[in-house]
């Protein structure tokens, strides 16, 4: 992710979604399902190297972005596993 230079930047509303769609689908593609099961503690843990460079506020936005997409997958899955 690039970054200015400024300590005080942070990412546009845009830039988050687009960096938390990014993250979820790396670790749907690390862990499959098993990523449904994740706690957004687990999460931040698990992104915190590719997010590390952020601002605080970012860092805990994408974490909680990347959490809701999870379990928005999770719902979409269960409920194609049920037709």
């Amino acid at each position: 992710m690039l970054r200015s230079n400024d300590p005080e930047a942070t990412l546009s509303e845009q830039e988050l979604y687009e960096f938390a769609d990014l993250l979820a689908l790396l670790l749907y593609q690390d862990l499959g399902r098993r990523c449904y099961l994740l706690s957004r503690q687990d999460i931040g843990e698990l992104i915190h190297p590719y997010i590390a460079d952020l601002d605080r506020r970012d860092r805990r936005a994408l974490s909680w972005l990347v959490w809701n997409l999870l379990q928005e997958g999770a719902e979409i899955e269960y409920e194609i596993d049920q037709a």
